[in-house]
């Protein structure tokens, strides 16, 4: 009979010690959840003000790259008139560099061309003389066999 009712008992504390978690559980639960609602105004409320300050931050650097660009711009613009009062000096000295670089190349040109005509001429007079020899060559080569050829009937005869 005691052992049924220590049993009885284990038991029954088993059960209490359940209902216990099960409770501390749903309190856990609804506690986790009235958090995250407390939560999800004040994550939206902080999202817009990250959003609205990182806005205003894009705005002053657009507004900083702006200014460069223009100031940029400007200094461009100063410079390129600065320079314009240059062309005429550059257009001047541009032409006399081309000048004197054309006289160099007509030079240059011209001994070329006097030379490569002497060259042509030797190569011509080289190959004429070549030719030359080349028929005589042929001449006397077929002289000979003409001659060898007329031994070789006077023998047959």
């Amino acid at each position: 009979f005691i052992m049924a009712k220590q049993v009885e008992q284990l038991e029954k504390e088993k059960k209490e010690l359940q209902e216990r978690l099960k409770n501390q559980e749903k309190k856990i639960d609804y506690f986790e959840r009235a958090k995250r609602l407390e939560e999800i105004p004040l994550m939206k409320t902080a999202y817009e003000e990250q959003r609205v300050r990182d806005m205003e931050l894009w705005e002053q650097q657009e507004e900083e790259r702006i200014t460069t660009l223009q100031l940029e711009r400007e200094k461009a613009l100063e410079h390129k008139n600065r320079l314009s009062r240059m062309l005429e000096d550059r257009d001047l000295f541009e032409a006399r560099l081309k000048a004197s670089r054309r006289t160099v190349y007509e030079d240059k040109l011209k001994q070329f061309q006097e030379r490569l005509a002497e060259e042509r001429r030797n190569r011509l007079e080289e190959r004429k003389k070549q030719r030359k020899e080349e028929r005589r060559i042929a001449y006397y080569r077929e002289k000979e066999e003409e001659e060898q050829r007329l031994r070789e009937e006077q023998l047959l005869k």
